[in-house]
């Protein structure tokens, strides 16, 4: 007799009244015990893996990922639109600008590109408050105009009297 299998007859016999002879012969009652004990240790195992695998993803902590742009892309039009999702996220802020996220977890959110290096800093928060961070590089390839284009030219008119 396998060792898992005398630990369960000993224990149908702490449980009942009956002699271990009388567990020992698999009489119709003492086989739907049995059966019993094995579909409530069954029940409770499954009841207790179910739980340690939801919790699962509060232990993990806040998660940020950005689908659209990738780190380190040019662009050459003057904003972008940043596409991603924040799993397991409360509060999401973009450059310090909250972010607003729908059930799912994803965001969007359009900003400017300036020429050069930009640089845009993720941060969430869980309920738990623990925090994480994502940066995104974006080299900026567009040219503004100057100021000086922007203003008008001043022409001189002289009122003779």
């Amino acid at each position: 007799m396998c060792p898992k299998c005398f630990l369960a007859l000993l224990r149908l016999y702490e449980l009942s009244n009956l002699s271990l002879y009388e567990l020992m012969t698999l009489t119709r009652t003492n086989t739907l015990r049995l059966i019993r004990f094995i579909g409530i240790g069954l029940i409770v195992t499954l009841i207790v893996v179910y739980a340690i695998w939801r919790s699962l993803n509060y232990a993990r902590g806040p998660e940020i990922d950005v689908f659209d742009p990738s780190n380190g892309s040019s662009m050459s039009s003057s904003t972008v639109a940043i596409h991603g999702r924040a799993l397991r996220v409360n509060n999401l802020f973009l450059n310090g600008n909250a972010v607003s996220v729908d059930q799912q977890g994803n965001f969007s959110e359009t900003v400017i590109v300036f020429p050069g290096m930009n640089v845009l800093t993720l941060t969430g928060q869980d309920q738990f408050g623990r925090n994480t961070r994502k940066e995104l590089e974006i080299v900026g390839m567009v040219n503004l105009p100057m100021a000086h284009s922007l203003i008008p030219p001043v022409t001189s008119t002289s009122t003779q009297q």
